[in-house]
């Protein structure tokens, strides 16, 4: 199975679209920050949805440590923006939430949603921009073609 990570920068939205699937370790998720940075269309400032429900993110407290150490060593890639993490299982809840326990020294409002509708409402969305990010979001999907199925023994719906 291989890891995908792919993103779509909707510039009319001021909106970042990442979608991951697979497993994956800090350097991976620090490598594909690094690859949205270089984006012409990149700006620090545009708001953020990751989509993570087809991951499983294999990193320790520590790690999430050296994130976010990467990000204040890279200034380019910190800007006040609100973030918004779609989750599915208990163990990508657990991982968001370090992550947030860390960001806190970053200028940016990061929460995390177990629905879109949830996170749309935060980031403030308008009903043309939901139709755009919910097309851009079904193809990020299909362009991944995700075969990784998640543990959810411990997720029920």
């Amino acid at each position: 199975m291989t890891n995908k990570l792919n993103y779509i920068i909707l510039k009319e939205e001021e909106l970042i679209l990442e979608y991951y699937c697979g497993k994956f370790y800090a350097e991976e998720l620090i490598d594909f920050k690094r690859k949205i940075g270089l984006d012409p269309c990149y700006k620090a400032s545009f708001d953020v949805i990751s989509d993570i429900r087809n991951s499983e993110l294999l990193f320790s407290f520590d790690e999430v440590e050296k994130y976010v150490e990467f990000l204040f060593k890279n200034p380019e890639y910190i800007g006040a923006r609100k973030t918004a993490m779609i989750t599915k299982t208990p163990n990508q809840v657990v991982a968001s939430l370090g992550f947030d326990m860390q960001r806190r020294k970053l200028p940016m409002s990061y929460k995390i949603f177990s629905t879109f509708e949830a996170a749309y409402t935060f980031l403030e969305l308008s009903s043309t921009s939901i139709n755009n990010v919910d097309s851009a979001i079904n193809k990020l999907r299909i362009d991944c073609d995700c075969s990784f199925k998640i543990d959810t023994k411990y997720f029920t719906s």
